[in-house]
């Protein structure tokens, strides 16, 4: 009886209309493309095997998407699914803008909205490369102007003004994961045509036994 209010909502006799059970799983998505092998996570239970994820994802009615952070794991995009960030990703945007992002204004970050750079309304998503603080004053500037930012893809943001000209605002911390160097390449080892070789042998004492 348990078990099908959990999986159906309601038992056979129609005990528990309308109650239905909410399970997360969380699958990497290369685990779900089957190239990786890294265990998906059941909330409340812990890691599952891959497989075992893989088979709860192909019957799961929907899915949310997140992007994380490889290094922090700290979520960084929660799509169209929800307009409020998370609690995570407001303290790790802080930490990149640490003041107002507008050109030129260094009203802290804490004391400033976070602001959906493409409004939500016109198909923004709360993504970290859409989410900028702006001081109360030049969220105002952005909403009721020309002034039009855009996400440079590494937190950089370029503003434009009204009459056109361009300003690049630096983040205020690398929140990029490390690059780890490119290994130098081994050299090839040298050709030797073994045909060329001298036959005569080097050690006189030594002579080849044919």
């Amino acid at each position: 009886m348990l078990t099908d209010v959990l999986l159906s909502g309601v038992t056979p006799d129609g005990l528990g209309a309308g109650v239905a059970a909410q399970v997360n799983v969380t699958v990497p998505v290369l685990t779900l493309l089957g190239t990786s092998e890294e265990p998906g996570y059941l909330a409340g239970y812990g890691p599952i095997d891959p497989d075992t994820a893989r088979r709860l994802a192909a019957g799961a009615p929907s899915f949310t998407r997140l992007l994380t952070n490889p290094e922090t794991g700290v979520v960084l995009s929660m799509g169209r699914d929800t307009y409020k960030p998370p609690a995570a990703l407001k303290t790790w945007l802080e930490v990149r803008d640490e003041t107002c992002t507008f050109p030129g204004c260094r009203r802290s970050a804490k004391r400033s909205d976070l602001d959906h750079s493409v409004e939500w309304q016109h198909g923004g998503e709360t993504d970290a490369m859409n989410l900028a603080h702006l001081c109360p004053y030049h969220h105002a500037v952005k909403s009721y102007t020309r002034w039009t930012p855009k996400h440079l893809g590494d937190g950089r943001i370029e503003w434009t003004s009204p009459a056109g000209y361009s300003y690049i605002v630096e983040p205020s911390a690398d929140m990029r994961p490390p690059r780890h160097p490119t290994p130098v390449p081994k050299p090839p080892a040298p050709f030797v045509d073994v045909w060329t070789l001298d036959p005569t042998p080097e050690d006189p004492d030594d002579p080849t036994p044919f």
